[in-house]
Order: C-alpha cells, then sequence, then structure tokens
C-alpha cells in the first residue's frame, strides 16, 4: 500500500463519525464490534464474555447487567477520567478473569452502563494490559489476541513492518498512565501528541490541535450541529464533526480525516489540554492489516 493510497483510504472515512449511535453486540465470532472496535473473548468469574480494547482507559469495566449474574461483589468506589469527566463509579470485585495471555485472579472493575459499552459486556483497560502484547485484527474475521511482550524474529519481513515507538507522556498527580501509548505526531508542520485509543471508533481532537490543522466543519447527514460521545458509564458529551488535513504520524500522512472536536476531559486529565492532540481510534488504525501493540517494550507496528 503506498501513501497515496493510505491518503485515498482515509479521506474515505470522513463520514465514519457518524457510527457512535445504538449499536447492538457483534457475534461472539467476528474480531469486531459494530461500530469497528477490536473485541476479544473474556472469560469473568467463569463466564465467557466479549469485552473490546481500550489503550486509553486506566480501568477495566464491567456491565452492570453482569453484576448479579457473576456474583461480583461490591469493592467500594473510585473516581474513573473518562471523555466526559472525572466520573464516580461503583467497583466489584471479580476471582478470575482471563483472555489469552491475561490471567488474574481478584481483580476490581468499574461497573458500567452497556449503553456507554456500545452493547459489549465491558473493556479491558491499562490497569489489566499493561505489559502484554496486544495483536489487532481491524480488517477481516482474524482474531485479536492478547499476548506476551516479546522481541519479533529478525528476518528480512520482521524488519520491513513499520515501527513506531512510544513512552508514557509525564503523568499528572494522581494520573496513572503506565502503557499509555504516546507518539510524536506533526500537524501542518507543528509538533502534536497523538495518544492510541483502540476504544475509541472515531478519531478525536481538542480544539488546540483543530486551529493548527485549520479544521474545517464536517457536515454529517442527519446528525445536525453537532454529535455525542459517550463514556462506559452511559454519560455523555457533545463534539463536533470536523476534517483534517495534513497530520504526519510515523512516516505516514493523513488528508481529509474524518474527526470529532470537542473540550474532552481526558485532554486535561492527561495535562494535554494546551497544545495539539489526538486520541487515534481504530478509524485510523483500520487502515493497516494489522498492529501490535507492545506495551511492554514500547512498540507500535504496524502491518499493511
Amino acid at each position: 500500500m503506498t501513501a497515496s493510497d493510505r491518503r485515498t483510504i482515509l479521506g474515505g472515512m470522513a463520514g465514519l463519525a457518524t457510527l457512535i449511535g445504538a449499536a447492538r453486540l457483534a457475534q461472539a465470532q467476528d474480531a469486531l464490534d459494530r461500530v469497528g472496535r477490536s473485541t476479544v473473548p473474556v472469560r469473568l468469574n467463569g463466564r465467557d464474555l466479549i469485552f473490546a480494547l481500550d489503550t486509553a482507559a486506566t480501568a477495566s469495566v464491567v456491565a452492570s447487567d453482569l453484576v448479579g449474574q457473576l456474583e461480583l461483589g461490591p469493592a467500594g468506589a473510585a473516581v474513573m477520567h473518562t471523555i466526559v469527566g472525572a466520573e464516580p463509579v461503583d467497583l466489584v470485585q471479580a476471582a478470575t478473569i482471563s483472555s489469552g495471555a491475561l490471567n488474574r485472579s481478584d481483580v476490581r472493575l468499574a461497573v458500567g452502563d452497556r449503553r456507554g459499552l456500545i452493547g459489549l459486556d465491558g473493556l479491558l483497560g491499562l490497569d489489566l494490559l499493561a505489559g502484554q502484547r496486544i495483536d489487532l485484527r481491524l480488517r477481516g474475521r482474524r482474531g485479536t489476541s492478547i499476548g506476551r511482550s516479546r522481541l519479533d524474529d529478525d528476518t528480512f519481513l520482521q524488519a520491513e513492518r513499520p515501527r513506531v515507538t512510544f513512552s508514557p507522556p509525564p503523568a499528572p498527580a494522581g494520573a496513572p498512565a503506565r502503557g499509555l501509548i504516546t507518539l510524536q505526531m506533526l500537524v501542518r508542520g507543528r509538533p502534536a501528541k497523538g495518544v492510541v485509543d483502540t476504544g475509541a471508533a472515531v478519531s478525536l481532537i481538542n480544539p488546540a490541535l483543530a486551529e493548527a490543522a485549520q479544521a474545517r466543519p464536517l457536515a454529517l447527514i442527519g446528525a445536525g450541529d453537532g454529535h455525542a460521545v459517550q463514556s462506559p458509564t452511559g454519560a455523555s458529551i457533545s463534539a463536533q464533526p470536523m476534517s483534517v488535513n495534513a497530520v504526519r504520524m510515523g512516516g505516514m500522512l493523513m488528508d481529509r480525516l474524518g474527526v470529532l472536536m470537542g473540550d474532552f476531559h481526558i485532554f486535561r486529565h492527561l495535562g494535554l489540554a494546551d497544545e495539539p492532540a489526538m486520541l487515534i481510534g481504530v478509524d485510523v488504525l483500520g487502515v493497516f492489516e494489522g498492529v501490535v501493540i507492545d506495551l511492554d517494550r514500547g512498540e507500535l507496528i504496524l502491518e499493511i
């Protein structure tokens, strides 16, 4: 795939922002849910479920209607930092949770709303994914998997796969950021930060990036003048569909990229409110055949 091909594909995604809405749970054999997020089978307290992978979430979440069914005991309360704000959530205790190489006992999960989870049973955040290797399959039906961190074989084909290294940003007080995938980007030649968010179906930008990119409003059929983005709790915040050009990430140029812009709390929480920043969703990652994220080695490997 050439750079021109990628620009054409990305440009055709401008209308993808309509994906936030009443989506239903995908069938378990699919690697993606109905809004394009990568999912994995999860076994929680002996029951088989489907969770999304969310590399920008510091807490893992389970749908509230499963708490009683799975006999998840109360484990206090916490504040979860989401797109919408600092939201109080109830915590529950799970005896066991497993998916691929992930196998944990006595874990605490935040309780979310199934509508906010867009129909899924829950999501796996960085509290459980940190240190793992995630093999995302965003095109076709080959399943996504969670494995152990490892060094790729030193072969010609492996060496040809584009790699981007990342490291956690300086964390504000009280903001755990272990494993957060933060990349250096350029927007019309200006430095910007990108946070890889596999739980976001559409990429999100802050007002600073919209200004730097000279973003233009994007009219969506049936969406009116704005759009709503939901957090896992079901709370929502308004956002403006926009189109941005000249965004460079790891040697890839993105033009006519459809995004949602807003004053999202998560950017303030990460200390990125005043500089151009983007949450890179699966609309961008899905251009590639596969994406490997090694959270222990700090590598993002793009498969063309």
